[in-house]
C-alpha cells in the first residue's frame, strides 16, 4: 500500500521553514519537545509525526497543516487577521513600532 503523505517532502518544508526562522535542530527540537535525533528522522522523510508534533510544529513556524503536510497555502491574511492574532503585549508593540515609522516617514519629508 502506497502512503498517502509523502514524508521527503513533509520534512523539506518543515526544514525550510525552521531555517527561515534561523533556528538550529537542537533549538527547534527543544521547542517542540522533541529529541534532535526525531527531528532530524523526520526532516529526512524517515519518520512521520503525531498530531501533536504536527500541531507544535505549525504553532512554532506559523505554518498550517495544509501546508506541511501538503504544500498548500493559505490565502494571504489581512492585517485584521493577523492583529487578531496578537496578544495585547504583541498589539503594543506593534503599535510603537508602527508609530515610530510613521514618525520617522515624518522627519524624512
Amino acid at each position: 500500500m502506497e502512503d498517502f503523505l509523502d514524508k521527503p517532502e513533509i520534512g523539506q518544508r518543515i526544514r525550510q521553514l525552521r531555517h527561515m526562522y534561523d533556528y538550529t535542530q537542537a533549538e527547534f527540537a527543544e521547542l517542540i519537545d522533541i529529541s534532535i535525533n526525531f527531528l532530524s528522522e523526520i526532516e529526512n522523510g524517515k519518520k512521520g509525526l503525531s498530531q501533536d508534533t504536527l500541531a507544535k510544529i505549525c504553532r512554532q513556524l506559523g505554518a498550517s497543516a495544509d501546508y506541511i503536510l501538503f504544500g498548500i497555502k493559505q490565502k494571504q491574511s489581512s492585517l485584521i487577521d493577523i492583529a487578531n492574532t496578537l496578544n495585547i503585549d504583541e498589539l503594543e508593540t506593534t503599535i510603537r513600532y508602527l508609530e515610530s515609522l510613521i514618525e520617522m516617514k515624518r522627519i524624512q519629508v
